[in-house]
């Protein structure tokens, strides 16, 4: 915005999840019969004994060599100490195990959703369960043999066209920086790269900022598919209604901020702050034009602002002349922009309701939902060439299909963030993560991204 069966005479099945708090445990409970503890609450520092002969690797799984003492067993399905779970929203099926002892890094949170995903040995897990995540330090616990991480990108066919988060990989084989911070004192940067968990390690951040959020911006988010030619960065031009951003450097560039439901950055835009790719090219590799575009975005309605355009996006340069769809962006609105629903707007069907859709370039296909907004918001918006439709689905449920679209389109593909098509007149954002696909989605794919994002962010309500 990534185990091993142990036998002596019974078999001990002991799935530790790890919903711990910052301070990396996994709280009381880490204990396996009363002969292999997992030292005190189960730490996931590396190498941790698991009882005589266990010892942990790095992320908290067993080797096989441990062994309990005789008697120590679980019920079905084994059970964690009080509290303890396996990935919140990711539950193992019966004879499902974790190696005794095996524990998440801290602040271990839910396992990921994939289709398919198995445990130990016969037990397969909750469509599509994963590994644990952890929010801290240690390298991450794995929930289950052969469960590997995946990120939204890896639950889509097809995978993802571009892909950017501030929390994740979106995609497993993704390893690099996930954002870069700036200090706004003296202009330096530094990477936030991930732990071996595939989560943001925010190990270093209050060092380089001076222990104060404050101190620092978003300096870049990285391009998760073609790293670097698609990387965001912050405005750095004069836009033709405002904001001047011309002045460079850090000067619409978000605060960094860390969102105290997850313990996990999210992208704070409030006017005038605003990215797109360097020198606003056109981004590689995404379908503009009359072609299939979707696009997924995971983030936050900001309560009672309004909003001038989509939040992200597919469309022309900033200093192209406004035409009728040459823009397709996911648009997440609240009213009007003025009490006659001002001609730039993304208007949604009364100045007090909220709604979600797509703006094409003064014209806009959306659907209200209601006059409060959601707490969070996973939306899919995409154009199916085929059928010459946009369609528009908010936390797994689809909310309209329009076809013939608002505009005739032909999206440019530019990448806006914060902004539309000229990036003036910014939208206040909160995002978590977003992507593009050069493919239309199917109803069962995006409740599968629904349910990946519910076992990764087990803290959050999406409905």
């Amino acid at each position: 915005m990534r185990v091993s069966v142990l036998l002596s005479g019974l078999a001990v099945i002991l799935a530790l999840g790890g919903c711990g708090s910052s301070s990396g445990t996994t709280g009381s409970g880490g204990a396996i019969g009363s002969g292999g503890s997992t030292g005190s609450g189960g730490s996931n520092s590396s190498g941790g004994a698991t009882g005589s002969g266990g010892v942990t690797s790095s992320g908290g799984s067993t080797g096989s060599g441990g062994v309990t003492s005789s008697g120590g067993t679980t019920g079905s399905g084994g059970t964690t100490g009080s509290g303890g779970t396996v990935g919140s929203g990711g539950t193992t099926g019966s004879g499902g195990t974790v190696g005794s002892g095996g524990t998440t890094s801290s602040g271990g949170r839910g396992g990921m959703t994939a289709s398919a995903g198995t445990t130990g040995s016969g037990g397969a897990t909750s469509a599509g369960g994963a590994a644990g995540r952890g929010t801290g330090g240690g390298s991450g616990g794995s929930a289950g043999t052969g469960v590997a991480y995946q990120g939204p990108c890896d639950v889509v066919p097809g995978g993802c066209a571009e892909a950017y988060s501030v929390t994740r990989a979106m995609v497993a084989s993704y390893t690099g920086p996930l954002l870069q911070l700036g200090r706004t004192s003296d202009k330096t940067t530094q990477n936030v790269g991930q732990t071996s968990a595939h989560v943001a390690d925010l190990s270093t951040w209050s060092s380089f900022c001076g222990g104060s959020q404050s101190n620092c911006v978003v300096a870049k988010v990285y391009a998760q598919v073609h790293s670097g030619s698609n990387d965001l960065t912050p405005g750095v031009w004069k836009t033709p209604w405002n904001p001047d951003c011309s002045a460079g450097g850090f000067t619409c560039a978000a605060k960094f901020t860390i969102e105290s439901a997850t313990g996990l950055p999210i992208l704070t835009t409030v006017s005038p702050q605003e990215y797109a790719l360097s020198g606003d090219n056109f981004a590689t590799g995404i379908n503009g034009g009359t072609k299939a575009m979707g696009i997924m975005y995971n983030g936050k309605p900001v309560r009672a602002s309004v909003y001038c355009c989509g939040v992200i996006g597919l469309t022309h340069k900033y200093n192209a002349a406004d035409t009728h769809g040459t823009d397709f962006m996911l648009a997440l609105a609240y009213g009007w922009r003025d009490s006659g629903g001002c001609c730039i707007a993304v208007n949604c069907g009364t100045s007090t309701s909220y709604c979600v859709g797509a703006e094409e370039e003064e014209d806009n296909d959306l659907a209200d939902y209601g006059t409060s907004p959601v707490a969070n918001a996973l939306v899919v918006t995409q154009f199916d060439p085929t059928s010459n439709a946009v369609s528009t689905f908010l936390n797994g449920t689809q909310i309209f299909s329009h076809s013939p679209p608002k505009a005739q389109l032909n999206a440019g593909t530019a990448i806006h963030l914060g902004g539309g098509g000229d990036l003036s007149q910014p939208d206040a954002v909160l995002m978590r993560e977003a992507f593009f696909t050069n493919a239309v989605m199917s109803a069962s794919t995006v409740t599968a991204l629904k349910a990946n994002a519910v076992a990764f962010y087990p803290s959050l309500m999406f409905q």
